[in-house]
């Protein structure tokens, strides 16, 4: 990968995702899908949920790497962030509630117990790798000057909006680490 930074991000994901979906994996389908309480997702929503995310992100490159990149190259030697704040916590503090995700991000009724965790496991991986395969060639100094219309994530460049999907799930397995373990207590 050409860009150092996205490098960086791409291996936190991966090294994210070692740490838990191991654990995840030992699951049962009825455990991967009982939700903790009613109005809460469970493991396999959350991580569908990630899925989602990811594909959004995917689409979005998609459109916003062809049309801003003669752009980015104008800008190349100008200053740009490799690094992005935790918009979730930042959300958390300020409205003292977690940050409702918008509705595409929600997980289908549909999918609800017809995925075990090897297929979600899958959907994650193929976007990510996908995205990654998109960038791979995209040098730092123009990565840093692709950004996307996203006024909730005071609009990333491609770099960060890499490192926000990191942090983003982060988030979510700190939860799915937090229902195992109160799930634990309880048996």
């Amino acid at each position: 990968m050409k860009s150092c930074s996205m490098n960086k991000h791409f291996k936190t994901l991966e090294m994210q995702r070692s740490r838990i979906l191991p654990i995840l994996e030992s699951l049962s389908l009825d455990e991967l899908w009982e939700r903790p309480q009613e109005n809460k997702w469970s493991i396999g929503e959350t991580m569908y949920h990630l899925y989602l995310i990811t594909r959004m992100l995917r689409v979005a490159a998609k459109i916003t790497i062809p049309s801003t990149i003669l752009i980015a190259r104008m800008r190349k030697n100008k200053p740009f962030e490799t690094e992005i704040h935790d918009i979730y916590k930042e959300y958390k503090e300020k409205k003292m509630k977690g940050m409702k995700a918008p509705f595409i991000l929600d997980p289908p009724k549909s999918v609800y117990c017809k995925l075990n965790f090897k297929e979600l496991n899958q959907l994650l991986y193929k976007e990510t790798w996908t995205i990654s395969k998109m960038v791979k060639d995209i040098d730092e100094e123009i990565a840093g000057h692709i950004v996307f219309i996203d006024p909730v994530a005071h609009h990333p460049n491609l770099i960060q909006a890499v490192q926000l999907l990191a942090i983003h799930e982060a988030h979510h397995f700190r939860i799915m680490e937090n229902q195992l373990e109160k799930k634990v207590l309880v048996e």
